[in-house]
């Protein structure tokens, strides 16, 4: 029997449809085959090792120095009363300091020396305390780390 989407409303075949049919069902053929090549192809560098890592978003390994210094930054963020957040990359931290306010927060940037601890920072508010609190605390765990 007929495959009955081939037929038009009166029980006619029509050539439409069955030619709809036929390239659909060629399309989803030439799909399975395809993705077949595809998993073959990424089987075959995955076994060559011809598969690069992926660098586009200027991703890195953190050094285990690095991710010492993370622990260290997050331990301090979390003791000091104003810092809301922070974000590190290698040496460089940006910390959310909150206003006095209390209602936002602004930035600070800290740069820091791995073997030292000293530091240099910027943030808008020349006055604030906050900043300081945090970027000598950091130094302190730094060298303190160090004399271990």
């Amino acid at each position: 029997m007929p495959d009955q989407n081939t037929r038009g409303e009166d029980g006619e075949r029509t050539p439409l449809a069955g030619a709809a049919m036929s390239l659909f069902k060629g399309a989803a053929a030439v799909a399975v085959v395809a993705a077949g090549l595809l998993v073959k192809v990424a089987m075959t560098q995955s076994a060559t090792g011809a598969v690069e890592p992926d660098e586009s978003h200027g991703a890195s390994i953190p050094t285990s120095a690095e991710i010492e210094f993370d622990a260290i930054v997050r331990a301090v963020a979390k003791s000091a009363w104003k810092v809301r957040s922070v974000v590190t990359n290698g040496f460089s931290v940006q910390a959310q300091i909150e206003s006095s306010s209390g209602r936002g927060t602004w930035t600070a940037s800290f740069n820091f020396d791995p073997e030292t601890g000293d530091y240099h920072y910027s943030h808008p508010y020349p006055g604030a305390k906050a900043p300081r609190f945090f970027g000598d605390e950091v130094r302190r765990r730094i060298r303190e780390a160090a004399a271990r």
